[in-house]
């Protein structure tokens, strides 16, 4: 992960020197990982203002979440697979938006999120397309293989 986040850096100073505009989608696509490897990955809620910005909405599942509902629910999963691992497979940036596709694994231990905590392993895929305004997140989509992780949590 380090190596992910030194490779993000240093792609960002290359482009900041050509361009201030491109150097702000390298500064968000840095930020868009951050939620994924440190809020979701390792269970980091503690920078979240240096993230989010006011008025953060997230879209999941046909309703509108709230971030402190967002967090709630990060949190939610983080309990039921406390050993989860995230890594980022693509990211692509475009304006104010940032595209992730990303890969979760760990094993459900605990009944939380709706998982059964049965001790099953999954492996899930999803994307999450984020909205910046200022350099911090003011909106959020995502999409996550439900299906194919209750499946998994089921069959084992």
């Amino acid at each position: 992960m380090k190596s992910r986040i030194f490779r993000a850096a240093l792609l960002f100073a290359c482009v900041a020197y050509a361009s201030p505009a491109l150097a702000d989608i390298a500064a968000d696509k840095i930020t868009a990982s951050r939620v994924l490897l440190e809020k979701m990955g390792r269970g980091d809620f503690s920078k979240l203002d240096e993230i989010y910005g006011p008025g953060f909405v997230a879209h999941a599942g046909g309703k509108d979440y709230s971030l402190e509902e967002d967090n709630r629910s990060g949190q939610a999963i983080r309990a039921a697979v406390p050993n989860l691992q995230v890594m980022v497979d693509h990211l692509i940036g475009e304006d104010d938006l940032v595209a992730v596709r990303w890969r979760a694994k760990g094993t459900n231990s605990v009944a939380a999120a709706g998982m059964p905590g049965k001790g099953a392993t999954m492996e899930v895929e999803g994307v999450t397309i984020f909205r910046f305004r200022d350099g911090r997140i003011v909106e959020e989509w995502s999409l996550t293989d439900r299906l194919a992780m209750m499946n998994q949590l089921a069959a084992n």
